[in-house]
């Protein structure tokens, strides 16, 4: 049954709600760029050495960047254009906030998602996330979340939408139940499913920190992971991966990644998820709904930089960034740890993995104490002496041909 075309009246109603706060969004959007800018810039300078995370910190940065430029600013823009003249949304400008909007958000739950698949993987099975190329592999989790993204988010424009009213029709209605059933279910269904997996991966991370920490004090040595050595069949050392995190700087960053999947669930994920339903359901768009979604987008938007600011690993002064800042520009960032034992950089040499199958090429040599990587995992190495010193390594032999 097709729904009741909307009223003069009802469209008068959104349209002054909307009017009323379109400044405050303006504001906030120029607002939201700076400090998520600053917070790329101060991950940056505070990090001499990129790891995944901190690269999935400043791409969720980045997308909060984009919202904010594009499809908010484009819609605060118009709006007030419409106030003061007779200009109005066209196809074309409505197709194009439509699918960048939906494109950022979604890729905006992704990766707070992916950001707490990476925390709980690191704390939960730490010998193997430092094994694995996390790099390469969180590179191609944004390539995939981009695509995903932008091919759903796309289709509404060229023509999966509710032919009976068009959300670009009457004015740019951008709540899905405008766009049509299909989107509107895929939406539900891709947000909800990312909303669970990040609260569950984050819930164990959280579950696994507070029993390391609760084992770190009962016995010192138990929670330790080695330092991994790679060395050539002439002995020289090629790279190293570093071993147990400070448990302070642990603490810290579980704790910041937390805050994010928190921040986004209740300011975004849960609202977004209500707002869609409740459009679906009824069967139309009332003015609370865009209002909900708009100001939910911005406030999340702005919160990320103040929590990467409240995070000492990551809080730079002005004379940090600027330093950054000058050696991008002058193209003299260089990694120090990367000049050293040979000038490979230490998650270089995983970027084409070796042959652990191969006997004959690899060899582990423990300087220690044989024990099984798998048991690492388990938290309790076995034959790992008492007396222990922290600076001990676990030495890779490789042998190139």
């Amino acid at each position: 049954m097709a729904s009741p075309p909307r009223s003069a009246m009802d469209e008068d109603e959104v349209s002054d709600v909307i009017s009323t706060n379109v400044l405050a969004w303006l504001v906030c959007s120029a607002v939201s760029i700076l400090a998520n800018t600053w917070g790329i810039l101060s991950v940056s300078a505070k990090q001499k050495k990129w790891k995944p995370l901190e690269f999935l910190i400043c791409t969720l940065a980045g997308t909060h960047i984009l919202n904010m430029a594009i499809p908010i600013t484009m819609f605060c823009v118009i709006t007030l254009r419409r106030q003061h003249s007779s200009y109005q949304w066209n196809e074309g400008l409505c197709k194009v906030f439509v699918s960048t909007f939906y494109t950022l958000t979604l890729v905006t739950c992704f990766s707070v998602t992916s950001l707490s698949y990476h925390r709980m993987w690191m704390v939960r099975w730490p010998v193997n996330y430092r094994l694995s190329n996390t790099k390469k592999q969180a590179v191609h989790t944004v390539m995939g979340i981009w695509m995903v993204s932008f091919i759903l988010s796309t289709l509404p424009a060229v023509g999966w939408h509710d032919t009976i009213d068009r959300f670009y029709a009457r004015d740019c209605r951008f709540i899905v139940t405008e766009i049509g059933l299909g989107f509107g279910v895929c939406f539900l269904l891709l947000i909800s499913g990312s909303v669970a997996m990040g609260i569950i991966c984050i819930g164990i991370a959280l579950f696994q920190t507070f029993s390391i920490h609760a084992g770190h004090k009962a016995d010192k040595n138990k929670f330790n992971v080695p330092t991994i050595v790679v060395e050539d069949a002439q002995g020289k050392r090629r790279s190293s991966i570093d071993g147990s995190e400070p448990l302070k700087t642990s603490l810290q960053i579980t704790y910041l990644i937390s805050g994010i999947v928190f921040i986004y669930d209740f300011l975004t994920g849960f609202p977004i998820l209500v707002v869609s339903f409740a459009s679906l359901k009824y069967d139309r768009s009332y003015s609370w709904m865009v209002l909900c979604v708009l100001w939910c987008s911005i406030a999340q938007s702005i919160l990320l930089p103040l929590f990467l600011w409240a995070c000492d690993r990551y809080r730079a002064d002005v004379r940090m960034v600027w330093e950054k800042c000058v050696a991008i520009m002058s193209n003299d960032d260089v990694d120090e740890e990367n000049s050293q034992d040979g000038g490979i950089h230490a998650d270089l040499i995983y970027d084409r993995p070796y042959d652990y199958s191969s006997a004959a090429d690899i060899m582990t040599v423990d300087r220690i104490a044989k024990y099984e990587f798998s048991t690492l995992e388990m938290g309790v190495p076995q034959g790992y002496p008492l007396q222990l010193q922290e600076d001990k390594m676990q030495y890779l032999q490789v042998y190139f041909q």
